[in-house]
């Protein structure tokens, strides 16, 4: 059975964010339990150059690449973007060096995983995000950002070296991730209005729980598609 990890439930993740996060052993993210320990030392500049090497060695490998019976196109600017998005996520967060077919598979999974979580929080729970809640999340977080809270460097970085203004690379690169993750806070918040915490239930655990019955739900829902 495939078993979902849901992300910025509590206090959103996304690249940047999470590298700060990580490396300044901070703990506002709720996340499963048990995934394998970030680096403790991480160079920006050689994990985002050798993230765009891996992708620009696909390509000039592979034109395409069967992924679960279906075609994918190396080329494809959203293809791109999972790819990358996927090495240096995986570099940061599961400490693995992921590169070739199994970097794409990966990348593809974590595509389906986003495109199947705002689908499921539509159909089954009627949630959605408008684009205008996307734009004004995305514009709360730089805020969080700019006030001195969160350090900039990372993904000014991953926006120059793809040559990126850092406006593009907020609302257009990353506008996938923010999006799921909105709609994650609001079916996290929606799942604890319908489970309200018992009484001998520490937070931790209830929120656990929750996560757990969500997992299990966005499973059910993908094997019965």
């Amino acid at each position: 059975m495939k078993r979902w990890i849901l992300f910025g439930l509590i206090g959103s993740v996304f690249l940047w964010g999470a590298y700060q996060i990580f490396f300044s052993h901070e703990e506002d993210v709720t996340a499963v339990q048990d995934e394998p320990q970030p680096r403790e030392t991480q160079d920006i500049d050689s994990l985002i150059e050798q993230a765009l090497l891996n992708y620009e060695e696909l390509k000039s490998q592979h034109d395409t690449i069967e992924v679960n019976h279906e075609q994918v196109e190396i080329e494809d600017p959203e293809v791109k973007n999972w790819i990358i998005h996927t090495h240096i996520q995986s570099a940061v967060i599961q400490n693995e060096e992921l590169e070739g077919i199994t970097l794409v598979d990966q990348a593809m999974a974590y595509k389906h995983n986003n495109e199947t979580i705002i689908e499921w929080a539509n159909n089954e729970h009627g949630i959605e995000v408008t684009h205008e809640e996307i734009q004004d999340y995305i514009q709360t977080q730089l805020n969080y950002i700019e006030s001195g809270k969160q350090a900039r460097p990372f993904f000014v970085k991953i926006s120059e070296a793809l040559d990126l203004s850092e406006a593009e690379y907020l609302y257009e690169w990353e506008y996938d991730r923010f999006a799921q993750n909105l709609v994650q806070e609001k079916l996290f918040f929606y799942y604890k209005e319908k489970y309200p915490q018992e009484d001998d239930e520490s937070l931790e655990e209830y929120e656990k729980r929750i996560i757990e019955l969500m997992e299990q739900d966005l499973t059910e829902y993908d094997e019965a598609r």
